[in-house]
């Protein structure tokens, strides 16, 4: 348990957002302490397949940010946390023949290692369902979530149990009894702790179901759900999406069992194990949020309605002092932690911009620029 004692910069939120957030300051020589109400991984990532997969799409920016973090991911991952890091690949499959014809519209666009297959080249997998073929991308993987948060909070100072609103006073962030010069929100879907006008937070709650299977699953399954490779016995499935269901999570979770069986048959015979569940941070537009928390006071009055010349990351953008922020993974909070601690973290301390189109700054100039 960490003392009073004052530190470089206190990380509020301990899933994968804070944790790669507070390893990447602490890699940099910071003094850092990660706290939670509850503890490691208590919310969304406790509960995440953390599959490793790409994204598809039309060559767009968030496919491109996306695919950036994943193959930084994959790297991360198989040099830092090797025992917890399942290299297996992924076999993407269209659900229908209008999935099939979007996957193919896709296609010149995939800008990570991939191949075509049929039902041949993975007999364990339902014929009918890979009826218009498939995608596999070799190199997508999963991790444990547990063995990550516990591997890069070693040497990290921790308090659980701290439901503390950060204060600024006297030139100090305060969090309970502790201190810092810099303070880093990434609570997820929960409520910001200090009041941040221009930014809403969504959730998208999902379930996911470990089981216990001699199934021969020898790579990750992905078509409208996800079916891990089998690893000493255990596959996990998952995870539903759920806005506005009416359905209970026994329901929800007995129907991700359904659609893994009949993806693939011999999970018929199968044990649960744990079923986990969580609420994912998301926004609006579906990119992580990085970067300073600006003063949206002091933004209005200086910037009034900025032009389009002013972009995220200007230098006239004023800032709260030390205050900054990290979460909108959404479902690839294991995808996009790694490089978005290590962003967050070169601007707390080398004062690098990061990426513009992460950057919460975005919103502030939405903010600015939409009719009061």
């Amino acid at each position: 348990m960490a003392s009073g004692k004052r530190y470089d910069t206190i990380v509020v939120g301990a899933g994968i957002a804070g944790i790669s957030s507070a390893y990447w300051l602490r890699e940099a020589g910071q003094r850092v302490l990660l706290i939670d109400k509850k503890g490691l991984l208590a919310g969304a990532s406790g509960a995440a397949g953390a599959f490793l997969s790409p994204r598809l799409g039309r060559g767009g920016d968030l496919q491109k940010i996306t695919n950036e973090a994943y193959r930084f991911a994959l790297d991360f991952y198989a040099r830092t946390v090797a025992e917890g890091f399942f290299q297996k690949g992924l076999v993407r499959i269209p659900k229908d023949e209008k999935d099939a014809e979007k996957f193919a519209g896709y296609e010149p666009f995939i800008d990570v290692p991939y191949e075509r297959v049929s039902a041949a080249d993975f007999p364990h997998i339902d014929p009918d369902a890979m009826r218009y073929g498939a995608y596999f991308f070799p190199d997508a993987a999963f991790v444990d979530p547990m063995t990550v948060a516990k591997t890069l909070t070693k040497g990290i100072e921790t308090a659980w149990g701290i439901d503390a609103r950060p204060e600024f006073r006297n030139g100090s962030w305060h969090a309970g009894r502790f201190s810092a010069e810099s303070i880093v929100l990434a609570t997820g879907a929960e409520c910001l702790p200090i009041e941040i006008p221009y930014i809403t937070i969504g959730g998208v709650w999902g379930e996911r179901v470990d089981v216990r299977t001699d199934a021969e699953i020898p790579v990750t399954l992905h078509r409208q759900l996800s079916v891990s490779a089998n690893v000493d016995g255990i596959v996990r499935i998952g995870a539903t999406h759920v806005r506005n269901d009416p359905r209970s999570e026994i329901e929800r979770v007995n129907q991700l069992l359904v659609d893994a069986i009949a993806l693939v048959p011999a999970l018929q015979d199968q044990q649960i194990v744990r079923i986990y569940a969580g609420h994912r941070s998301s926004v609006s537009d579906h990119f992580p949020l990085v970067g300073s928390v600006a003063d949206s006071v002091r933004a209005r009055e200086t910037l009034g309605t900025p032009p389009r010349s002013v972009k995220p990351e200007s230098a006239g953008i004023p800032g709260m002092h030390g205050c900054y922020i990290v979460t909108g993974f959404g479902g690839r909070g294991f995808v996009f932690g790694p490089l978005m601690g290590k962003m967050l973290a070169r601007k707390i301390v080398e004062k690098q911009p990061v990426d513009q189109r992460v950057s919460a700054d975005r919103y502030l100039l939405r903010y600015l620029r939409s009719p009061e």
